[in-house]
């Protein structure tokens, strides 16, 4: 059975989108989704090295026969979100099932190793939630501590078939060059971020009322002046920073409200599906 995925029809539509990336033939390249193979094709002619995982049984036969002698093209038959992530060196290019989009870009944020950029066609409003322009999201800025993230343009829906009904953005996640951050402190800075952006409360004050005390508080608006603001008005180093005076004074007794609460959260949501 198909994901909900629109498949890119126009190889000149794809040329222009590979052109606007910074593949080179030294790229060793992952493929999410690959279909019928119209930018799997662009991607092996360009790449040094190109590994398309796809989860559909019948995608995935058409595509070793019609790619059978291709000596730099490795098609992998699994879901990707159960694949594990290549060891080397890797870039992402893919046009992804759309109703996997979060679950796709998580996986590589709570990776070892991710990808050194990753360029995904998806959904305008999804993209803009990523790249957080006008106001930050609760993607945005756990994206943003690993990465920047920038629209590159928007894709003409006649260029897909079946031709969606949302308007379709083309996106780059580099990879920041600065110290990394240790992969439990970031889950337990996620937990953090979406606790507060769950709350649906006015503010930061009131969000995390539970979490922190009144003179905790004092003390915070004193130094970063945020009670007032809402989550999706605190820039990245802002979170940093509040986060950073959460781990410091806030007793364990409290911050089990907020340990894995990723976790509790996705689970409600899928309760309700």
């Amino acid at each position: 059975m198909l994901l909900s995925q629109n498949f890119i029809k126009d190889p000149f539509v794809v040329k222009e989108l590979l052109n606007a990336s910074s593949i080179t033939s030294n790229d060793f390249v992952v493929e999410i989704g690959p279909g019928r193979g119209i930018i799997t094709k662009a991607l092996f002619n360009r790449a040094k090295e190109v590994i398309a995982v796809e989860k559909d049984p019948e995608l995935y036969s058409d595509l070793i026969e019609k790619f059978k002698d291709v000596p730099n093209l490795k098609i992998i038959n699994k879901d990707f979100l159960f694949w594990n992530l290549p060891e080397n060196p890797y870039k992402v290019f893919s046009n992804i099932p759309f109703n996997i989009t979060a679950e796709i870009v998580d996986k590589f944020l709570k990776s070892d190793n991710r990808p050194i950029e990753f360029y995904f066609v998806l959904q305008t409003e999804a993209a803009e939630k990523y790249e957080g322009c006008e106001i930050e999201t609760q993607n945005s800025i756990l994206a943003k501590v690993f990465y920047n993230v920038e629209i590159l343009g928007q894709i003409d829906r006649t260029a897909f078939t079946p031709k969606p009904q949302i308007n379709i953005s083309f996106i780059k996640f580099s990879l920041k060059n600065e110290e990394k951050i240790d992969l439990d402190i970031y889950l337990q800075f996620r937990d953090f971020v979406i606790y507060g952006f769950n709350q649906w409360k006015p503010d930061i004050y009131n969000a995390y009322k539970k979490i922190f005390s009144y003179q905790q508080f004092k003390s915070i608006n004193k130094n970063l002046k945020i009670n007032n603001l809402k989550p999706s008005q605190l820039s990245l180093d802002q979170w940093f920073k509040f986060f950073d005076i959460y781990q410091q004074f806030v007793p364990v007794s409290k911050k089990d409200l907020v340990d894995g609460f990723e976790r509790k959260y996705l689970n409600r949501i899928r309760a309700k599906k």
